[in-house]
């Protein structure tokens, strides 16, 4: 049948649980087909199975049709259901239910999968009470070879019919009326929204006569957190209950492309540290054939959008993003016995990345190690939209760039300028939008073409310089009043010739001086200084001795100490692991040339200095409380090798035996789940 994913078979399905909660059938006989499109192209393939009768699997509700989501583009097998978790406790209405499988057709062994229900109207399912209710699908990948697709008119964005309460049936049958009437309603309501999104200012008051709004909210939290590239793409739902209701966001589906399985490419969520969805439309619009939908990057222009953001944060959302870290935890637990079949199965560990082999993360040699990539990973988004979220007052602002002028207003963390079309960024204007009316404001420093730095911090109304023809070269921003006492200003450029520069805060510099380069683009936002809960608050701070160098900047928490591509070894370390709740230390050694190991050593510096000897590997392992709330990770740059994986709670970074320098290492905290 694998011919194609058309193809039906009836077959004897077998489904047993793999965490022993849940009890069912151990086989039944249904109706069995392919699915999916990148997906369908894999090894292991994705399936849809087809009962006779309506069927309870697993406590999910009775239904005829389920889905088999194989996974097998993701390591962990967990991000699908993360995600369909996380929508069902934020409340979005018919988040698809899952649970995993160990799956066998008429007896053959097939792997780990994630059952689910299929995203359709039915009853369980996507459930409506007008006949001429809908759901669309937002498809720009492949809606074009759906029998009923509309092209909206101000974004090119394509909508498909997938489902509908009066039925769907193939072409070149027609429409039932009730069918077709919604539709045409359906089709009108996108038509409505997309002009008004698309407008120089966005109307708020007409965005909520068509939306219902806390639903596109939730759906925007699922995929800012997940960092899910799909969402300007593909496999993006809508519905609408008939002409009376309003458009509603969801069911969410689609997340093999989330969570960091791209880990190289900002374009597609790999920088946990910045806005995604608010942004997702301009990064990835370059990179594809198809239209990059825009609509959120617009709802998140109207200040309305992100007041009901933070107002849903602080009611709850915030405390269940925040609980989905303790989760990976949790179901890496329930499903290591399975992932361990189904890695005999399918051997994809430590292999390259079957979604793209480029941009996309390289497998971990081990399931563990996989997971807690994700973990990693995960807890340092939550960690920012924590910051991010809540009682955060709103920034506006907006560009003026060479042979545009003054473009859109934009809010909080939003790219404003241009990339990659090597246009000059002249002026910015800020303000602040705080419904709780804080005292203080910002001020600037701006280093411009043939004037250099401003003298002295002024107001930021506009930063720059127009109708001059001059470049903005560097910013510096900072809070004054009340603001500085709860918020940091963080800001950075994207700069000609060098692209994206990390991010800075509270007067450093972005951008370049010196060297007659254009600031091209610019994000600002406001973070709570608070951070996260006071449990969560922890840092490395770490710095290295280098031949012909000496000590390096300290550095924290994943960066770069060392050097890379210069040859130069690694002497010695110094590394400071704190929390601001818990107490303890370290305890680590080296590897030193001529030397061996080192003694156990709870000081915080490793290695020699003045001995030309190079470091060659280390161990670290924490102390006290840090030991029991924290793991350390860490990993090292080695000659003729480069980045070895991360370790970490002793075991070994580096080389032993070979004669080989370390040049480089990396360390970070980890609550432990």
């Amino acid at each position: 049948m694998h011919e194609s994913k058309d193809n039906e078979a009836t077959a004897t399905i077998g489904l047993t649980d793999p965490t022993g909660v849940h009890s069912l059938p151990p086989q039944a006989s249904g109706e069995f087909k392919g699915r999916g499109n990148f997906t369908w192209t894999l090894q292991k393939k994705p399936y849809q199975i087809k009962f006779p009768s309506s069927t309870d699997v697993l406590g999910m509700g009775s239904a005829k049709t389920w889905v088999l989501l194989a996974n097998h583009a993701d390591a962990t097998l967990m991000r699908n259901k993360l995600a369909y978790d996380l929508a069902e406790a934020l409340g979005l209405p018919f988040s698809p239910a899952s649970r995993w499988v160990d799956l066998r057709v008429n007896g053959t062994y097939l792997g780990n999968y994630l059952i689910s229900e299929k995203v359709e109207v039915k009853s369980n399912r996507v459930e409506m009470s007008d006949s001429r209710g809908v759901l669309v699908e937002l498809d720009n990948n492949y809606g074009l070879a759906e029998d009923h697709w509309h092209r909206s008119q101000a974004s090119s964005t394509l909508f498909t019919l997938k489902d509908a309460k009066s039925g769907v049936p193939d072409l070149p049958d027609p429409l039932p009326a009730d069918t077709q009437a919604g539709w045409d309603d359906i089709q009108a309501s996108i038509d409505a929204l997309d002009h008004a999104l698309r407008s120089d200012s966005p109307d708020w008051d007409t965005i909520t006569s068509l939306i219902d709004v806390d639903s596109f909210v939730k759906f925007y939290f699922v995929h800012e957190l997940t960092q899910n590239p799909e969402i300007v793409a593909s496999s993006v739902y809508f519905y609408k209950d008939g002409p009376s209701d309003k458009l509603h966001a969801g069911p969410v589906w689609d997340f093999d492309s989330s969570l960091w399985n791209y880990d190289k490419s900002e374009h597609l969520g790999a920088d946990t540290q910045s806005e995604y969805v608010k942004n997702a439309a301009l990064l990835r619009a370059p990179h594809r054939l198809q239209p990059s939908n825009a609509w959120y990057h617009d709802l998140v222009r109207a200040p309305g959008f992100v007041q009901r953001a933070n107002e849903l944060w602080k009611s709850g959302v915030g405390s269940i993003v925040g609980d989905l870290v303790a989760k990976t935890a949790e179901y890496e637990t329930a499903i290591t016995e399975s992932a361990a079949a189904n890695f005999e199965t399918w051997p994809i560990l430590g292999g390259l990345n079957l979604l793209n082999p480029v941009e996309g993360k390289r497998y971990a040699p081990s399931y563990g190690e996989e997971v807690t990539q994700l973990r990693t990973k995960l807890t340092e988004r939550v960690l920012l939209m924590e910051r991010a979220y809540g009682d955060v007052p709103t920034l506006g602002y907006r560009g003026h760039v060479q042979n545009i002028g003054w473009m859109n207003p934009v809010t909080s963390g939003q790219i404003v300028g241009t990339t990659g079309r090597s246009l000059r960024l002249e002026a910015v204007d800020l303000s602040i939008i705080d419904p709780m009316g804080r005292g203080g404001g910002i001020f600037a420093k701006t280093h411009i073409q043939n004037i250099g730095w401003s003298a002295d911090w002024g107001s930021t109304a506009p930063l720059g310089s127009t109708g001059k023809g001059l470049r903005l070269e560097a910013v510096r921003l900072q809070l004054d009043g009340d603001l500085a006492a709860s918020y940091d200003i963080s800001y950075r450029a994207h700069v000609s010739g060098i692209g994206w520069q990390s991010w800075v805060s509270n007067g450093a510099s972005a951008g370049t001086t010196g060297q007659s380069r254009a600031i091209e683009a610019l994000q600002v936002r406001l973070l709570t200084k608070s951070g996260a809960p006071p449990e969560h608050v922890f840092s490395a701070s770490y710095s290295a001795h280098v031949q012909n160098l000496g000590w390096t900047p300290t550095v924290e928490d994943g960066a770069t100490a060392g050097t890379t591509g210069q040859s130069l070894r690694v002497e010695a370390l110094r590394l400071s692991p704190s929390s601001t709740l818990y107490q303890g230390g370290l305890s680590w050694r080296g590897h030193v040339q001529n030397v061996g190991w080192q003694p156990w050593t709870d000081a915080g510096e490793i290695g020699t200095q003045g001995r030309a000897l190079r470091l060659e590997a280390f161990e670290v392992t924490l102390t006290g409380e840090l030991a029991a709330r924290f793991r350390i990770e860490y990993r090292a740059h080695v000659q003729n090798v480069g980045w070895q994986p991360w370790v970490s709670d002793g075991q070994t970074a580096g080389t032993v035996g070979r004669a080989l320098r370390v040049e480089a290492v990396e360390f970070r905290l980890v609550p432990k789940t």
